[in-house]
């Protein structure tokens, strides 16, 4: 059968058509699929970018609180005493320093050091000093609390109380100072006066003055010691570990 130039025309149209046809569906369309897993794909990235800028923004806040924290614990640990003066030797720490360390101050108050007892280094549980409130009489309290402010304030001071009784107590190291010496009563009461001084946490355990009046009650009591008196302190000195600086970059 013989085309003319008509059929011809139309024949090549359509054979064009169906090319182009098989073209938007053979590769057109895999690509707009891929287009659209794509932009699916960067959604996913954004979202994900997102989320972790906003964490990115929570970091320095907490590296601010981390470093507050840290600073914190600074001011506290400066208020007890640094062990490290021991220097630790094989298993052993060297108590005598603690020794070193207070005779300036016990030669400052010009105390006669008799004996001195060095302990050795513990740990020590310290509780919270707080007060509990007792009614004596229940009856007398109710007949009087008409009112309620006396339960209140009871409450409230119950309240603080309980608080404190439920915290964790907690441990320190500690190291005793005991030391028998001869002084006057402004020695003794120098000393004390340079404990309470000291920059480092130390707690004056006990006082034992064998004779408080320091002689006065003696009249045949003369000479150089006459207004002297033994002493025996036995103090406590508390310490803590050191936070280390924690690394926030």
């Amino acid at each position: 059968m013989k085309m003319n130039s008509r059929d011809k025309t139309i024949l090549i149209g359509l054979l064009t058509f169906i090319i182009v046809l098989a073209g938007i569906f053979g590769l057109i369309r895999p690509k707009i699929n891929d287009c659209k897993d794509d932009e699916a794909a960067l959604n996913k990235t954004k979202a994900e970018w997102e989320e972790l800028e906003a964490k990115i923004k929570e970091i320095k806040p907490l590296q601010d609180e981390i470093q507050k924290t840290y600073e914190d614990s600074k001011k506290v640990s400066a208020e007890f005493m640094k062990f490290d003066i021991f220097e630790e030797e094989n298993g052993v720490y060297k108590t005598y320093k603690l020794d070193q360390y207070m005779q300036p101050i016990i030669d400052k108050c010009e105390l006669e050091v008799i004996n001195v007892d060095l302990g050795s280094l513990s740990t020590k549980t310290l509780g919270y000093y707080y007060v509990e409130p007792e009614v004596v009489s229940t009856s007398m309290f109710d007949l009087a609390d008409v009112n309620g402010n006396y339960q209140a304030a009871m409450d409230e001071q119950l309240a603080a109380s309980n608080s404190l009784g439920e915290r964790t107590q907690e441990e320190l190291k500690t190291i005793q100072y005991g030391f028998k010496a001869k002084g006057t009563k402004e020695n003794i009461w120098a000393f004390m006066d340079q404990i309470k001084e000291l920059k480092v946490s130390g707690l004056i355990d006990s006082v034992a003055i064998d004779d408080y009046t320091f002689g006065e009650d003696d009249p045949a009591n003369i000479g150089p010691d006459a207004d002297k008196s033994e002493v025996t302190f036995v103090i406590s000195f508390y310490s803590v570990y050191e936070m280390d600086e924690p690394v926030v970059d």
